[in-house]
């Protein structure tokens, strides 16, 4: 169904043991305890190390992400290129999901240009790549290609760390964890959005909310038969409330 790549997909490996703080609520606590550092900071000029180190690299560990295994990689080289990107989870020496930091100054970081230009560059270099997250620390954009060859320039999720809850929106984040990740999920986590984002658009003069919200969800439906109402409920909500 979705476009881009071959070779196939590559999921992670399994740790070798999760620990029991890698739960949604723990990852909720380590998440405010990063929003109290960037406020701690506010007013002090971070370099993009600073902010990896301090704001980046504690979100993903809070998630079950070790920075120091040989899945998770650092300043990893782009296919055919000479550039690399911040980090990247890998396997087989192919990495499959890239991180692309920026300094927690940087503000709106999906509309940079000059960062859409970089990503870009860096997804349609690599076959392997299925995900790219662009992010300061702070904001956190995610990227994937769906069902065309090329990465779409706009964010399928895009988040704040001050405003998710990540509780309420387990089953998507809960993905987020090391144990749960499948890369293969992501392009079509793109897609829905964008069919989510379309059928909304198309139906934005319904006569009331109501019947809008009925239409939304009955299209989806047809379009993704394969969820079950509860979920499809929440991944319509999750999507709305952020891509």
């Amino acid at each position: 169904m979705f476009g881009k790549k071959k070779p196939s997909l590559l999921p992670p490996s399994q740790p070798e043991k999760t620990r029991h703080e890698y739960t949604l609520e723990y990852a909720q606590i380590d998440i405010h305890r990063i929003v109290l550092e960037i406020d701690h900071c506010n007013q002090i000029a971070l370099t993009e190390a600073d902010t990896c180190n301090k704001f980046i690299l504690p979100f993903f560990r809070a998630f079950g992400w070790d920075p120091f295994s040989t899945v998770w990689r650092s300043q990893f080289p782009i296919n055919n290129t000479r550039r690399h990107v911040d980090y990247a989870f890998s396997k087989n020496g192919h990495g499959w999901a890239f991180i692309e930091a920026k300094k927690i100054n940087f503000k709106n970081i999906d509309r940079n240009k000059n960062f859409i230009k970089q990503i870009t560059g860096y997804f349609n270099a690599d076959p392997h790549a299925h995900l790219i997250i662009l992010t300061n620390g702070e904001e956190y954009c995610f990227y994937s290609y769906g069902e065309s060859t090329e990465i779409s320039t706009t964010p399928f999720i895009r988040f704040n760390i001050r405003s998710i809850d990540v509780t309420a929106n387990a089953r998507f984040l809960g993905r987020l964890f090391r144990n749960q990740f499948n890369i293969g999920d992501w392009p079509k986590y793109a897609e829905m959005s964008r069919a989510l984002a379309e059928i909304r658009h198309s139906l934005r003069n319904a006569p009331d909310s109501l019947t809008k919200q009925h239409l939304i969800e009955k299209s989806f439906a047809l379009l993704y038969p394969e969820y079950q109402e509860p979920e499809r409920k929440e991944l319509i909500e999750f999507f709305t409330l952020y891509s």
